[in-house]
């Protein structure tokens, strides 16, 4: 987890210490952000669903020549609406119940994403997790009125990160998950990506309340992303109770 650990600075003076041994984990807004980026493993369920399109259409040519194109002398066959019937249920069934969307996923600084399109990535930062709920198929990232479901399949390695970046971010909302419950992250798995500066103008400071108007004057918690106004930021985070100093 080298890679999306958050970045330290030492406590200045001989002070009293914090969580870390005197390290503190507060941020500047353009200070290096990045994540791990994770493409989804091929499932069977892909396999199937692919399947039984291609098989739909091979009925479905069959069915439209049989009716349509053997000729007049000939006529149609008499298999031929048996099948169109088969192409349209078989096709139906892989569009209604079949696995098609298998999206790239966003695991580092900014918390937990997932790609749904060319540009277009839904995130929940770690300030803003609720809880993680594991179960045999999934893991869940529940934030305010948002979650994301990792599908274990075909997301393994990226279930794995988010799970250990949790423990050491927001421990709390991951507490109910036993020990061992996923293996460990493998540092080799997805690709390191920079992230850009945040956008923080606009926002509240989350001790004061204090509207950050200008983003030079946004300072953030390095462990769970927590938003503070720099005249605001109280010694430890009030998400994730990371020392800020």
């Amino acid at each position: 987890m080298a890679a999306d650990r958050a970045v330290k600075r030492k406590r200045k003076g001989s002070g009293s210490t914090g969580q870390g041994g005197g390290e503190v984990f507060l941020r500047q807004r353009t200070d290096p952000r990045s994540e791990r980026r994770f493409e989804p493993k091929a499932s069977l369920e892909l396999g199937l669903t692919m399947l039984g399109m291609s098989v739909a259409a091979l009925l479905a040519g069959a069915g439209v020549y049989g009716m349509w194109f053997r000729g007049e002398e000939a006529g149609a066959h008499p298999y031929a609406p048996y099948l169109l019937v088969a192409a349209v249920l078989l096709g139906a069934a892989a569009g209604l119940f079949g696995q098609w969307s298998m999206k790239p996923l966003r695991v580092g600084d900014a918390g937990v994403g997932i790609e749904n399109g060319p540009g277009e990535i839904e995130r929940i930062g770690w300030h803003d997790v609720t809880r993680l709920l594991l179960t045999e198929t999934a893991l869940t990232v529940q934030g305010s009125g948002t979650a994301i479901a990792i599908p274990l399949r075909t997301h393994l390695p990226a279930a794995s990160r988010v799970l250990a970046e949790a423990r050491v971010r927001v421990p709390a909302r991951a507490a109910d998950i036993q020990e061992g419950a996923l293996p460990l992250p493998d540092d080799a798995a997805g690709e390191v990506r920079a992230l850009e500066p945040p956008q923080v103008a606009g926002l509240r400071c989350k001790a004061t309340d204090k509207l950050i108007a200008f983003e030079a004057d946004a300072r953030l918690c390095g462990r769970c992303g927590e938003v503070y106004h720099k005249d605001g930021v109280p010694s430890r985070c009030a998400t994730c109770t990371a020392p800020l100093g």
